[in-house]
């Protein structure tokens, strides 16, 4: 056997005992440059889009690992991936019955226009791979994010919102986890069974990540 073969052996070996271990398999295009998007602004969100495949990949290696929790269920997509850096209860006023938004004194269209051109170079790191559910039978994955650029612009954004209308909650560090939802059963996980909001951070990690 050649010293190639070897190798190629080794390193299929070191991946299958990894993944045996808790790891999922990300391909490093996760991070590659891809166009901005303005979806969901109707919904007064600002996202920063990422490759999709990338995620997507994830899927299989997921319901294989969790078949047990999923029961034969398959995952659902949203056929595109992003990290949502302004949430639609943040952004547009009366999202939610009574709530008040970003839009009230920066229009949705307004804050995509400062940061369409600039949003997709932020950079951002994987911490591992989130998950919840809930009473309903609702399952979703997710990948936690970390990512100080995204925070410095949500600190900026809070800055105008603040010395227009310092009454306005939107709060840019606290109740903010960063995520790239992979997929999910029975619809997505906003709020726990009594209605508050959920945490989608590092307390919810179910498997870690390795980088291919």
């Amino acid at each position: 056997m050649n010293n190639k073969v070897k190798n190629i052996l080794v390193l299929l070996i070191m991946g299958l005992c990894q993944t045996a271990f808790g790891e999922v398999l990300l391909s490093k295009s996760i991070f590659r440059k891809v166009p901005f998007s303005s979806q969901y602004s109707e919904d007064g969100s600002l996202i920063r889009s990422v490759d999709f495949r990338a995620v997507n990949d994830l899927i299989p290696q997921l319901e294989l690992r969790f078949k047990d929790l999923l029961n034969g269920q398959k995952l659902q997509d949203r056929n595109e991936s992003h990290i949502t850096v302004i949430t639609p209860p943040e952004g547009k006023t009366d999202f939610f019955p009574g709530n008040i938004g970003i839009d009230k004194v920066l229009p949705t269209d307004e804050m995509i226009n400062m940061y369409k051109g600039s949003i997709q170079d932020t950079s951002f790191e994987i911490a591992c791979v989130g998950m919840l559910e809930n009473a309903k039978g609702n399952i979703v994955f997710y990948l936690v994010v970390e990512s100080s650029d995204i925070l410095d612009i949500r600190k900026e954004i809070s800055g105008i919102v603040s010395s227009k209308d310092p009454t306005i909650p939107f709060h840019p560090s606290s109740e903010y986890d960063p995520h790239i939802t992979i997929g999910f059963v029975g619809g997505d996980i906003f709020v726990d069974d009594e209605g508050n909001k959920v945490s989608k951070g590092m307390d919810t990690c179910v498997s870690s990540i390795m980088l291919k």
